[in-house]
C-alpha cells in the first residue's frame, strides 16, 4: 500500500467512533436485577427523598415471582433502551399490568442495530457524559414526565440499569440535593451485579463538570436539558419530604 493510503487508512481507524458489541443473551439473564429504590437519601436543606415513589433497574422482559418488583403498585414505567434492544429482550413486563403507564423513550436508535452493534462516538473516559450530550431531547422528555402529576410510583430502566439508568439516576439526585459521595455511591452499586465490566467514581465526573459549567444544577437543568424551574418544582415538591 503506497505510504499516503496507509496514513488515511491509519487517520480513518483514529476517527471512526468504536464499535462495542451487545451480547444479547447476556444481558438477558440480568432481566429485573440492579434494582433499588432511590428514596432515602438525605438531600439539602434537611430533607430527604421520598422512599417508594422512583426506582431503577435493569431490563424488565422477564419478572421472577420472587422479585420485588413483581410486588410493586406501579404508575409509571420508563424504558430507555432503544427499539432493536426491546425488539432482542422483549418488552418490559410490567407494561402490560392493569394501570400501569408504559413510557418508551428509546434512548441510542441511532447506536443500536439488529446485529447487536453499537456506535458511541465519544472520548475515551467521557462516555456517561455523551450519554447525556447525544440523549439530550431524550432527557428532556424523561424530565418532563416526572413534573406531571400522578406519575408515582414510577420505575425507569434501560436493558442493563446501570449507565443511562445510572446517568438519569445521578441528574435527578443531584436535582433533588442528594449529596454527590451518595449519588455516586449509587451509581457505584450497579457493580454488585456486573462484577466483570465495574464503573468508576470517574465516569461521572465529566458529567458533574458539567454541571458546574453551568452554574449548578439549576443552570444544568435549564440550558443542557431544557427544563423549566417550574417543573423543578414540582419533581421536588413530589419527590422530597422534611
Amino acid at each position: 500500500m503506497p505510504k499516503n493510503r496507509k496514513a488515511t487508512a491509519a487517520a480513518t481507524e483514529k476517527t471512526e467512533a468504536p464499535r462495542v458489541v451487545v451480547d444479547f443473551d447476556l444481558l438477558r439473564t440480568y432481566a429485573a436485577q440492579n434494582f433499588r429504590d432511590l428514596g432515602g437519601h438525605p438531600a439539602a436543606n434537611s430533607r430527604r427523598v421520598r422512599a417508594g415513589m422512583v426506582y431503577r433497574s435493569s431490563h424488565l422482559a422477564e419478572v421472577p415471582p420472587e422479585s420485588p418488583i413483581s410486588r410493586l403498585k406501579l404508575r409509571t414505567l420508563v424504558t430507555l433502551q432503544s427499539r432493536a434492544e426491546v425488539k432482542h429482550l422483549g418488552a418490559p413486563e410490567p407494561a402490560s399490568r392493569r394501570g400501569v403507564r408504559w413510557e418508551h423513550i428509546p434512548m441510542g436508535d441511532e447506536w443500536f442495530n439488529d446485529q447487536g452493534y453499537t456506535e458511541i462516538a465519544n472520548q475515551p473516559g467521557r462516555g456517561h457524559l455523551a450519554l447525556v450530550m447525544h440523549f439530550r431531547s431524550d432527557w428532556r422528555r424523561f424530565f418532563k414526565l416526572l413534573a406531571e402529576r400522578d406519575v408515582y410510583p414510577l420505575l425507569f430502566h434501560c436493558s442493563a440499569g446501570r449507565d443511562r439508568t445510572g446517568v438519569g439516576a445521578a441528574m435527578l439526585l443531584s436535582m433533588l440535593g442528594v449529596d454527590r459521595n451518595r449519588i455516586v455511591a449509587d451509581f457505584l452499586e450497579s457493580n454488585l451485579v456486573y462484577t466483570k465490566l465495574p464503573l468508576t467514581a470517574g465516569q461521572l465526573e465529566p458529567v458533574f463538570e458539567l454541571i458546574d459549567e453551568n452554574g449548578g444544577i439549576e443552570g444544568f437543568m435549564r440550558e443542557v436539558i431544557g427544563l423549566e424551574p417550574g417543573e423543578l418544582a414540582l419533581i421536588r415538591e413530589d419527590l422530597l419530604e422534611d
